[in-house]
């Protein structure tokens, strides 16, 4: 069960990343014209090396950092598991690298 939630929330991090690529690089194709492609595959790497280097968290952080400071707490990775599917090594292994190789080899093509 917790395996195919992991891979769910993979394939839902690889899609909202793609999307998120494709429109940085259609953004940045429109305002300054050129190949799409290699303006895509940047994006995507670019997507890929956030992910990576946050390791997934943070977005889902960023939502409870006023209220943590706010009340004078900490942050919420010292707090009991609640039973997420993917943790910072499996968005690394399941999304970030894939997007890298994915962004890699559409700017080699080109």
């Amino acid at each position: 069960m917790h395996v195919v939630r992991g891979l769910r929330q993979a394939l839902v991090l690889v899609c909202g990343c793609a999307l998120v690529a494709l429109a940085a690089g259609g953004l940045w194709w429109v305002l300054q014209g050129g190949g799409f492609r290699a303006k895509f595959a940047i994006a995507l790497l670019v997507v890929a090396g956030l992910l990576a280097l946050t390791g997934g968290n943070a977005l889902s952080r960023s939502g409870t950092l006023e209220i943590n400071a706010l009340m004078g707490t900490g942050p919420d990775h010292e707090d009991p598991s609640t039973g997420t599917g993917l943790t910072g090594v499996g968005i690394f292994l399941f999304v970030a690298l894939p997007l890298f190789v994915v962004g890699g080899l559409l700017y080699g093509t080109g």
